[in-house]
């Protein structure tokens, strides 16, 4: 019997302002639902297993996980630490009480046992657990250096680096669509990607699952 196809999908990117402006949230929305849409159209609706992998976190990663679920997707929450210690994290209740819907919509729940007094690396290692079990990269990124460990331009790179399609979308420019292409490893981040859009994305996302159910 031949194992039914999925695709798996990732996030990484900004969570607040200023790298996330607030006005680019609408927008962000709408173009990945746009992708969501390309995808779906070119895949065997019966055989199909959609799959958004995401940490659940303000910002990019609930806008994809969103969007996911509108679209039909299944969620799995991948959590640098236990819940209750991840939603010290947000800030105002209205932030927690999303989480914790996003999280009862969740298929699976991966708690990882990050130290809460070492953040940053227990984001990294959420990040580079989600990368190990997704097809594809969902980056919303401004381009820039990450801040510290676990940033999202250290998820792209080990992204392209483990041979990860890559789709960046900027904050400031959500209606342009870059995806990642294989290039010379010493290449600076931002010169691996060339302009798509959701046509060009959603042929790749095929060749993905076709590879799949050989």
């Amino acid at each position: 019997m031949t194992a039914t196809p999925r695709l798996r999908i990732g996030v990484t990117g900004h969570r607040v302002p200023p790298k996330l402006p607030e006005t680019s949230e609408a927008p962000l929305r709408d173009r990945i639902d746009r992708l969501f849409a390309a995808f779906i159209a070119v895949l065997d609706e019966a055989d199909r297993d959609y799959i958004i992998v995401s940490s659940l976190a303000e910002g990019s990663d609930r806008i994809v996980s969103e969007a996911g679920l509108a679209a039909g997707f299944r969620l799995e929450a991948v959590l640098p630490f236990k819940q209750s210690e991840y939603a010290r994290d947000f800030a105002t209740d209205a932030s927690r009480r999303e989480f914790e819907r996003l999280l009862a919509r969740a298929s699976d729940v991966f708690e990882l046992d990050g130290a809460s007094d070492q953040r940053p690396r227990a984001y990294e290692a959420a990040g580079l657990f989600m990368l190990a079990n997704v097809d594809l990269l969902i980056a919303i990124w401004d381009g820039q250096p990450a801040a510290g460990i676990g940033g999202t331009e250290e998820i792209v790179n080990r992204a392209i680096a483990d041979g990860r399609v890559v789709i960046w979308i900027e904050p400031v420019h959500p209606h342009a669509i870059k995806i990642s292409a294989p290039v010379n490893a010493d290449a600076r981040p931002k010169t691996r990607f060339h302009p798509a859009d959701a046509a060009s994305v959603a042929q790749v996302v095929k060749k993905i699952i076709s590879r799949q159910a050989r």
